[in-house]
């Protein structure tokens, strides 16, 4: 039942990554090494790794260091925890979706969507490429002669430097693999809702096309029903990442701007470790880019929905199934819009507003750098 051969390549490395991580918590028999792999795996990279990164924002440093190196690092952290522990938590529940996304009435081939999946495909490769670039580029620290960790300076009081560099190269490595595996939960995370919200997108296009193939009272008897239930299936996905995207959204403009602002006033093109900033403010823009245009197509796709219906012959039908139409038509008069604890929606609109609320900010810190 747990085969994952038959997904898209987005989804098959999504699911290679949770396997990798230890979250693939399929109801299924788990060997003895691999269980000992996971608690290892969650208590080593996941907890300690989380526990010293929150004790590095008290450790008396710099301001700038404090905000522009940890805290904007540990907000991203903060929104990965949450997408991370719905999907543990709520595995059934979206393996069950996913299972719905492969069949007959769900099939992401079905209406000639083959060019829309291969679009989806290549904004995944371009995300997954800035994000692997963003965590890779840690390592151009080691090019510099200051033995700067890559993320946080303060690991349990361990000294290192010149006179103990075993210990340094140790902590940098464990920081590296760390990072490295949590940007593998968060992409993992933010690639199952843009394929939803993808399939959510495919499967209005396909109603659509459905009602307004409705031409007489027989087949719509026969088929009003099937599609009712269809569109209901649609509305299962929103809840399950409400509260992890509105952390997400919440935070995602501060740690864009802290980006820019890194890549802005330390940019050096012979320091190779700055370009670490870039992928990284690249990234994040995608994390929330993506996810608000699918969310803003299925809006669109929303609309288009009920002026399908409205498009049908309806008005040939008998009475009973004009006023079924009617009824349904009332609600879906309200688009759908995939939302953040009901509050953000994922739209184009909301996007550039959190850009706007990002450069806003940026501009605020530049003019203060340059009165100081």
């Amino acid at each position: 039942m747990y085969e994952t051969g038959r997904f898209i390549f987005p989804m098959r490395f999504t699911m290679w990554a949770w396997k990798l991580c230890g979250v693939f918590n399929a109801p299924v028999p788990k060997s003895l090494p691999y269980r000992v792999y996971c608690y290892t795996f969650y208590s080593c990279i996941m907890a300690l790794y989380l526990f010293v990164l929150m004790l590095n924002v008290f450790v008396p440093q710099p301001f700038e260091q404090r905000v522009f190196f940890i805290m904007y690092i540990a907000l991203t952290e903060t929104a990965m925890i949450l997408k991370t522990s719905t999907i543990y938590r709520y595995f059934d529940t979206i393996w069950d979706l996913y299972e719905t996304t492969l069949g007959p009435s769900f099939n992401p081939g079905t209406g000639g969507n083959d060019r829309t999946l291969l679009v989806f495909n290549r904004w995944y490769y371009v995300y997954i490429f800035v994000s692997h670039m963003a965590a890779f580029g840690t390592g151009s620290h080691l090019l510099s002669s200051e033995y700067r960790m890559p993320f946080f300076p303060w690991f349990f009081g361990i000294p290192y430097g010149d006179e103990a560099r075993v210990a340094y190269y140790t902590i940098f490595v464990y920081q590296c693999f760390g990072m490295y595996f949590h940007m593998l939960l968060n992409t993992a995370g933010d690639t199952q809702l843009c394929y939803m919200l993808q399939m959510i997108g495919i499967q209005l296009d396909l109603l659509a096309k459905r009602f307004r193939s409705l031409s007489n009272s027989e087949e719509f008897d026969r088929s009003f029903v099937p599609l009712v239930q269809h569109y209901n299936k649609i509305h299962r996905v929103e809840n399950l990442f409400s509260l992890a995207y509105f952390v997400q959204f919440s935070v995602s403009g501060l740690v864009i701007c802290a980006s820019a602002y890194q890549v802005a006033s330390m940019f050096n093109l012979y320091d190779f470790s700055k370009l670490m900033n870039v992928f990284y403010m690249m990234s994040m823009t995608m994390q929330i880019g993506l996810p608000c245009y699918y969310g803003n197509e299925v809006t669109l796709k929303s609309y288009a929905l009920t002026n399908a219906i409205y498009s049908s012959n309806w008005y040939s039908m008998k009475q009973s199934n004009r006023k079924s139409v009617q009824m349904f038509l009332v609600r879906t008069n309200k688009p759908f819009a995939a939302t953040a604890f009901r509050y953000f929606n994922f739209n184009l609109p909301a996007f550039t507003t959190i850009l706007n609320m990002a450069y806003s900010v940026y501009c605020v810190l530049q003019r203060k750098a340059k009165n100081v």
